[in-house]
């Protein structure tokens, strides 16, 4: 683990701008299905995002009138978040955290793992998912490399024993890396409620994101 927050020290400096080459549409399409995927978010609602990164999706919650928290392994990683808040004159709340070793004292309507991937950087899905649960008012997203980390209809069913119900999945077709125009990311989005094609969508590329709610 100390390598990982070796790396993720190293990479700290301008990470966002860096890592997403279609920044603000990437962090804008998260932010939407964060707060109205399912049970719908509200201003005044309150958020932890484990894996905060430099904080560029914090400040946008905050500037939509929620309440946010977010946690990362890389204490670099929090210095540049808590400087991107300060400089936007906003407020947030951030904490060096390991999310397999994690507990929580207070409950969040949403939690949310955009962490490229959950299930990639948890050692043992079941039992963090238990170890949220109880803390969650309305839901948790999260997300998934399917041809990776492990099968759709698996992480399904680690949701389902951690107790969430209303589970469901969607691809996620922004681009990291790769810069597109923005009319083509808009076709692409539009195919993640087209039933075939964001099944193709996923067996091709691209990572899911899968919601349970409480």
């Amino acid at each position: 683990m100390s390598d990982l927050v070796t790396k993720y020290d190293r990479l700290a400096e301008k990470f966002a701008e860096r890592e997403y080459a279609n920044l603000q549409f990437y962090m804008q399409r998260r932010l939407a299905i964060a707060t109205t995927w399912g049970i719908p978010l509200q201003p005044g609602n309150s958020v932890l995002e484990l894996g905060c990164g430099d904080g560029y999706l914090a400040q946008l919650f905050v500037q939509n009138g929620l309440h946010y928290s977010g946690g990362d392994i890389s204490p670099q990683m929090v210095t540049m978040a808590e400087r991107r808040l300060r400089q936007a004159g906003l407020k947030a709340d951030f904490t060096v955290i390991d999310v397999n070793q994690m507990s929580l004292s207070e409950s969040f309507d949403a939690v949310l793992a955009y962490m490229r991937t959950f299930f990639t950087y948890v050692r043992d899905p079941l039992t963090v998912l238990q170890r949220l649960r109880p803390f969650i008012r309305k839901k948790i997203l999260l997300d998934l490399a399917p041809r990776r980390d492990m099968p759709l209809q698996a992480a399904i069913r680690v949701l389902e024993k951690a107790g969430f119900r209303n589970i469901a999945w969607r691809p996620f077709c922004v681009p990291q890396r790769k810069k597109l125009p923005v009319a083509l990311i808009k076709f692409l989005t539009i195919g993640e409620n087209l039933p075939v094609f964001r099944k193709l969508l996923l067996h091709w590329k691209f990572v899911c994101v899968l919601k349970g709610e409480v």
